[in-house]
């Protein structure tokens, strides 16, 4: 029997001239249609979506009303991960009567999948372009994307987008992907270091004994000589540190913050201390934020004209007074979950964004976290690279087909299975010894590729036991 699903219509307002051209991959003269914002699904198995990606089998129908900017031939992009029973799966695309034929081939990358991975299927998502274009009137349309004739009962694919770039704008989206290109910082230091760690050290951090602090107790007390010191122990050449997760605290008297975030700001300035106690040990130090949470756009989409317009404006004045402030002694950001804010607001200045970011010190390297998907712009430096557990290293420093290629090659991984900070219960064991993550660590650096290790953290700046010996085994092994 067939089912039917109701979901909120997309209308997608795309209005931007030439010159005003913030390019994602391609631009927001193109036309995003995501798997969670389609008018109507009709299908005779199941269309699931599971953490952002919708499982296609069988014969289906996705279809979307959408407001097209003007009338050009639209070439068609797949962001999806296609597995061996998709190879050469048939789909058909239909708007205002008129239809065209794709046939989509098995994509690939550096996800080998398993028990061990977030995702247990070896998702290997791509921008893949489509053979050929199709023809669309500008105004209202309905576009439909179905599968027919299919037998096999398997996941032909996962599917998480589609983009229709205009053919007429391709050379003014190219070129501005040259400037975005251009514009990157070296990540040479980056490289040259090889390994760094990230620490969530948030509003809801415990302490080791199961209780917590106040934010503003545990940023008044927290031993930043003794923090220092543990990560020289591991031999890190960056810290990744968080502002703005969980909750919209900032361990700094950031005024601009403080305007967005009342009553969220600390007295004492914990992002300068850190940063010069680290600074004097060689070590640099990237900030963590939030897009969301930290610059105040709504979590879970549905923005208005003016909480985005209020969006733009609190990521300019905190950016601007986090460069100015601290210049140098910020080497970069880290910022997550702008793909949740990509999807609903397709037109983030991302150029404004990235220049903004970079106020205080031009050499500073950026990111935006897209998870295991293509990245959201290439107004960034390098990849963020959340992935929990090793992939495969990159080739002269890329990654060698996957969700992004075009990125200088950093990845995120967790030193304790399925956990990113410290529970009330405590820390878990570490999941790799010192000889593994040793020999993924050179693996990457000798290809030109940098790791990041996320270690569990207590409230007062401490870590566990077991993970920190894992560090000190790789500092010995690699420095």
């Amino acid at each position: 029997m067939k089912t039917l699903v109701f979901f909120s219509i997309l209308m997608m307002l795309i209005s931007c001239s030439p010159s005003e051209i913030q390019v994602n991959f391609s631009s927001p003269l193109s036309v995003y249609l995501h798997n969670n914002q389609i008018a109507k699904s009709l299908s005779d198995t199941t269309l699931m979506i599971e953490r952002g990606n919708t499982k296609w089998k069988g014969n289906a129908s996705l279809s979307w009303e959408v407001e097209i900017p003007e009338k050009d031939d639209y070439e068609v992009f797949l962001i999806a991960s296609v597995g061996e029973a998709g190879d050469g799966t048939k789909i058909t695309m239909e708007a205002a009567k008129e239809k065209s034929d794709f046939s989509i081939s098995q994509t690939s990358g550096p996800f080998p999948g398993g028990e061990n991975f977030t995702v247990p299927e070896a998702l290997n998502f791509e921008r893949v372009k489509l053979s050929g274009s199709i023809p669309l009137e500008a105004g209202k349309q309905i576009i439909t994307v179905s599968t027919s004739g299919i037998e096999k009962e398997e996941v032909l694919f996962h599917f998480r987008s589609l983009e229709l770039l205009p053919v007429s704008k391709k050379e003014v989206i190219a070129e501005e992907e040259a400037r975005a290109e251009s514009a990157r910082a070296s990540v040479d230091w980056l490289v040259e270091t090889g390994y760094g760690l990230m620490f969530h050290w948030t509003s809801g951090t415990p302490q080791p004994d199961g209780s917590h602090k106040t934010f503003e107790d545990a940023v008044n007390d927290f031993d930043v000589e003794k923090f220092a010191n543990m990560v020289e122990e591991t031999g890190a050449g960056y810290v990744i540190f968080p502002i703005g997760h969980a909750e919209s605290y900032c361990p700094a008297p950031l005024e601009s913050w403080e305007r967005i975030h009342p009553g969220q700001t600390t007295r004492r300035d914990l992002i300068e201390e850190m940063a010069n106690a680290l600074n004097e040990k060689g070590i640099r130090l990237i900030c963590y934020i939030n897009g969301p949470l930290g610059f105040g756009y709504p979590r879970y989409g549905g923005a208005t004209p003016e909480t985005r317009q209020a969006f733009v404006a609190n990521f300019t004045d905190i950016l601007t007074e986090l460069g100015l402030r601290y210049k140098d002694k910020i080497a970069g950001y880290w910022f997550d979950t702008m793909i949740a804010i990509f999807k609903d607001f397709p037109q983030i200045p991302f150029k404004d964004f990235f220049y903004a970011a970079k106020l205080g010190n031009k050499d500073r390297i950026i990111c935006h976290n897209a998870w295991i998907w293509p990245d959201v712009s290439p107004w960034q430096d390098y990849w963020p690279g959340e992935v929990q557990h090793p992939i495969a290293p990159p080739e002269n420093g890329f990654m060698k087909n996957g969700p992004s290629p075009n990125l200088p090659y950093q990845v995120l991984l967790t030193m304790e299975k399925h956990s990113w900070g410290a529970r009330k219960s405590g820390i878990k064991d570490p999941k790799f010894t010192s000889e593994e993550l040793s020999s993924y660590i050179k693996a990457c650096m000798e290809n030109g590729g940098a790791v990041t290790i996320n270690m569990c953290i207590y409230q007062d700046g401490t870590v566990g036991e077991k993970a920190l010996q894992v560090m000190r085994g790789v500092k010995e092994s690699i420095r």
